[in-house]
């Protein structure tokens, strides 16, 4: 077995579908460094008092959107006709001076949406990889040939499995320290980092695992449904139709209708989020007030990252199952 991973491992980093996935990730990083580098910007002290004064309007008429909809939904008050009210009054994050200030990029403000879009490439990077890693492998040949040397089944694809993923998360922990490091230093010119405090980097630091285990998720199901379909386009051709056809396609046909998105408990991504971002709430139609009375939604769904993570987690498992089950099977071709 230790011969086996030690193997893999080595072939892992000497594919030159490797080497490409990193260029072009590396690429990406240079990229989106240089571009957030050039919208850096130190705010006057002019333009920090007009930004104070702005969001202290703002938060005065958000405190009274939020009362008046509590008010509502708990049958105090009736709002005037034709006012709409988020579901659960859910107006978003209130309005402070930091947000009302337009001076370019903050890593203390924008550090989250860094880490979703490094996760969405890193994931994406991973499903690839760990498809062709093992796709390559049976559409070749070489699965056979390995058999002869090794027959033990499970042992074989279990090893490339692990170097898969395994190999994944050192990438993205890599990745992810020169990420930070890159975007820490661009924002250390207009010295956004110091108002991060402890809670701050160790929120940063419980994310970054996280997207590293989504990374060897992804890893793993892209590495499962090209087992099972033993070629490497099987991976990729079952994800493309899912994204396009159940993930945007449910959003597409949603949005035309204009009803309640039902499939959004039911779709893969929304927990994906839930798991990166601590929390997501599955949204419906909005309240409204009409001159009978109003109507406020008490029904909403709210995903933890707990949930996400075992729905991610059972996801996974069961692919896995189906490609272990496979590579049971008699033949080998």
């Amino acid at each position: 077995m230790n011969q086996l991973l030690r193997a893999e491992w080595t072939r892992l980093f000497s594919r030159r579908v490797t080497l490409v996935t990193l260029v072009l990730i590396a690429g990406l990083l240079a990229f989106l460094t240089f571009g957030f580098s050039l919208t850096r910007s130190n705010p006057s002290s002019e333009e920090y008092r007009t930004a104070t004064e702005r969001a202290a309007s703002a938060a005065a008429i958000y405190d009274e959107n939020v009362a008046l909809c509590e008010d509502v939904q708990s049958g105090v008050r009736t709002g005037p006709a034709g006012m709409k009210f988020p579901r659960n009054c859910d107006y978003g994050p209130r309005p402070t001076a930091d947000s009302m200030l337009d001076y370019g990029f903050s890593f203390a403000r924008q550090w989250p949406e860094l880490f979703t879009t490094a996760a969405i490439v890193l994931t994406v990077a991973g499903f690839v990889l760990g498809a062709s890693f093992v796709g390559v492998e049976w559409s070749s040949g070489g699965m056979l040939n390995l058999l002869l040397w090794a027959p033990r089944r499970g042992a074989v694809l279990g090893s490339k499995l692990i170097a898969a993923c395994a190999g994944m998360a050192l990438v993205a922990v890599v990745y992810l320290a020169v990420w930070t490091g890159a975007f820490v230093a661009v924002a250390a010119t207009n010295d956004t980092v110091s108002t991060m405090g402890l809670a701050d980097w160790s929120s940063l630091l419980i994310t970054a695992l996280r997207v590293i285990l989504l990374t060897m998720a992804g890893t793993a199901l892209g590495f499962a449904i090209a087992s099972i379909g033993r070629h490497t386009s099987a991976a990729l051709g079952v994800g493309i139709a899912y994204l396009l056809i159940y993930e945007l396609g449910a959003i597409i046909i949603f949005g035309l209708i204009g009803g309640t998105d039902h499939s959004e408990k039911y779709r893969l991504s929304s927990y994906v989020s839930a798991w990166l971002n601590k929390s997501y709430t599955f949204q419906g139609t909005s309240g409204y007030c009409t001159e009978s009375g109003c109507v406020v939604p008490q029904d909403t769904f709210w995903g933890s990252w707990q949930q996400g993570g075992l729905v991610i987690g059972a996801v996974v498992a069961v692919v896995l199952a189906g490609a272990f089950a496979s590579m049971r099977r008699r033949d080998t071709n």
